[in-house]
């Protein structure tokens, strides 16, 4: 029985990391403040933010657009929670130096709690996104910040 637990433990640990946000390609590498970056992302199926060198730019700051070039001009409301993203952002003012970027894959629209609420409760009842619900929120990439001159 205990063997029965921990394989199933195991499977739920691995199914849970393996729908983690992932970048998957980034460009550029580096870039100057001003700059528009690209991440292309598997598994964002959320409302991303994205945080750089303690600057914080929410969903009217960013542009997702899918992947796939044929749905390329659909608007990023409207992508579906499974397809592959490329997020768009720009970088804010900062010094020239290496940084680490946070795309956090929040449940519901940015700051409506009681969405984020039942948007879970909802797919908890529905145990096949359940690797899309319990699982890491957030994905993590380096970038280099050149100076703006």
């Amino acid at each position: 029985m205990i063997t029965i637990v921990k394989a199933l433990a195991t499977a739920v640990l691995f199914s849970t990391v393996a729908c983690a946000p992932r970048v998957v390609g980034m460009n550029p590498l580096r870039a100057k403040p001003g700059e528009t970056v690209q991440l292309s992302m598997q598994y964002l199926v959320g409302w991303p933010r994205v945080e750089i060198g303690g600057v914080m730019m929410d969903w009217p700051q960013l542009k997702l657009q899918a992947s796939d070039a044929a749905r390329s001009e659909v608007p990023g409301e409207e992508l579906i929670w499974i397809e592959d993203k490329i997020l768009h952002f720009t970088i804010p003012e900062l010094a020239p130096g290496d940084y680490r970027i946070t795309i956090h894959d929040d449940k519901g629209p940015p700051g409506d709690l009681i969405y984020s609420f039942l948007e879970t409760t909802a797919y908890l009842a529905f145990p096949p996104v359940w690797p899309f619900v319990l699982r890491s929120n957030q994905a993590q990439v380096d970038l280099r910040v050149l100076p703006k001159n």
